[in-house]
């Protein structure tokens, strides 16, 4: 299965390197994610995918929002995509719901899926799919907005849209 994993559009959270804190199911991406977004649509409409899927917080919503119209992929919500709450949920909580979400993946007859998510799933989902475990030290250093994550037979490329 081929995989084009994308981060929300850039926030002020994410450009500044902030916590979200209480915003962290409600922060909205900033005027200038736009750009970066529309090009990785524009990338993406070509390429056919069995499912697409997002986490449900504003900032993914209003992401695949922008691809949507671009790409004409309808994008289905799915909690287990969310972002790590530290101080809600523990790291091994989050692991969990990722890792569910990929064993279903794997069990699916998807050829290609679209997916948009937050830094440190993404990073669970690459460790998953390369090494078939996740390190803690895996989910550091994760793709800024605007980078397209494409893993084809366990090989991983970053397209990245800012330029």
């Amino acid at each position: 299965m081929d995989l084009y994993i994308f981060r929300h559009g850039t926030t002020y959270f994410s450009k500044t390197d902030i916590p979200y804190g209480d915003k962290m199911e409600t922060a909205e991406i900033l005027p200038e994610a736009y750009a970066p977004i529309e090009k990785l649509a524009d990338y993406l409409k070509d390429i056919t995918t069995g499912a697409n899927y997002s986490s449900p917080y504003k900032r993914c919503v209003q992401t695949v929002q922008i691809v949507e119209k671009t790409t004409q992929k309808k994008f289905t919500f799915d909690d287990r995509l969310k972002d790590w709450y530290l101080g809600k949920e523990t790291i091994n909580t989050m692991l969990e719901r990722i890792t569910n979400f990929y064993g279903e993946l794997g069990r699916s007859n998807y050829k290609s899926v679209a997916i948009c998510t937050h830094g440190y799933p993404i990073n669970a989902l690459i460790s998953l799919i390369t090494k078939g475990h996740v390190a803690r030290a895996d989910l550091e250093n994760y793709p800024d907005p605007g980078v397209l994550v494409v893993i084809k037979d366990k090989k991983v490329e970053y397209l990245d849209f800012n330029q």
